[in-house]
């Protein structure tokens, strides 16, 4: 009976060492699972914030787009009163010389 005693043995042994093993294999999954989220949450997160930099630097872009846009319709609108103020003067000198022509007409004859 003595060997079947140690042969109980050894596979009780046996058995053991394979709880032992199933319960680290389970603890390394464990492990290499809360890494894998680790990483995926670092992952998003590093995404997120490359999108939330891109839309930053695209919406100074745009802004800064626009800012030029609206300097250069200034400008042009700028010029185009200029001219007519120009255009106006000219038009008013021109009225002001014929009305003191008329009133000089007037009064010499």
């Amino acid at each position: 009976m003595s060997a079947l005693l140690e042969a109980f043995k050894t596979v009780m042994d046996k058995e053991r060492e394979a709880g032992k093993i199933v319960q680290e294999a389970k603890a390394q999954a464990e492990k290499i699972e809360k890494e894998a989220e680790e990483k995926g949450e670092a992952a998003y997160k590093r995404a997120y914030e490359q999108t939330v930099a891109e839309a930053k630097r695209r919406s100074i872009e745009l802004k800064e787009r626009a800012r030029e846009d609206a300097e250069r319709e200034a400008e042009l609108f700028l010029r185009d009163a200029e001219e007519q103020v120009k255009e106006i003067r000219t038009k008013a000198e021109k009225k002001f010389d014929e009305a003191v022509n008329a009133a000089l007409n007037e009064i010499l004859s």
